[in-house]
């Protein structure tokens, strides 16, 4: 009879009451909105436009093949909409694995990888130009790819996924960074 009063006592401690989830979330996302009013915060959240904002201006090529460029399967849209998810994605990871980064040791290191970010982030972007203008150049000789070949799905798969890499990596360069200012406004 004990342990059957056991066992209902631990179920009963598992339960969660929801008053405590609402209250959880309510500080959850307090928190999270007093991130992006920070300097860094807020440019984390602007990171998020930003593979929005190379379908407008262009700076970054995602050009199609019938506009010269080299996607044949795959649009500007879909490497835009992964960039932007992926990002979002890693703000939200990062801002919920906040509390590994409040000791004084690891809080040292977040600037270190903060930059390490951005530095891998620019070797991303530098991988996917080379890779993109390769494509661009040397698809049909070198390769000997016609435009609508299946095998252009190996150059603008690995495309796909380096162009979100550099979004996610400059992403979580400024979100490091948000955290520092975040933690120094906490004290």
């Amino acid at each position: 009879m004990n342990a059957n009063i056991d066992s209902n006592a631990k179920e009963e401690d598992t339960i969660i009451n929801p008053s405590d989830q609402s209250a959880k979330f309510i500080q959850e996302f307090r928190d999270f909105t007093t991130f992006l009013r920070s300097l860094w915060g807020m440019l984390t959240g602007i990171s998020i436009f930003f593979p929005l904002s190379n379908v407008f201006m262009q700076i970054i090529p995602l050009g199609t093949f019938d506009n010269g460029g080299v996607l044949v399967w795959f649009s500007a849209r879909l490497f835009t909409t992964f960039a932007t998810v992926a990002s979002l994605f890693l703000i939200l990871w990062t801002f919920g694995q906040r509390n590994h980064f409040q000791s004084t040791r690891k809080r040292a290191t977040i600037q270190k990888q903060a930059w390490a970010s951005f530095v891998f982030g620019l070797l991303a972007l530098v991988v996917y130009l080379t890779a993109y203008y390769f494509l661009a150049v040397s698809a049909y000789d070198v390769l000997g790819w016609e435009s609508a070949d299946v095998r252009r799905l190996l150059g603008e798969v690995p495309l796909l996924l380096v162009y979100g890499i550099f979004f996610s990596l400059l992403t979580r360069a400024f979100v490091l960074l948000g955290m520092i200012e975040f933690f120094s406004r906490e004290k």
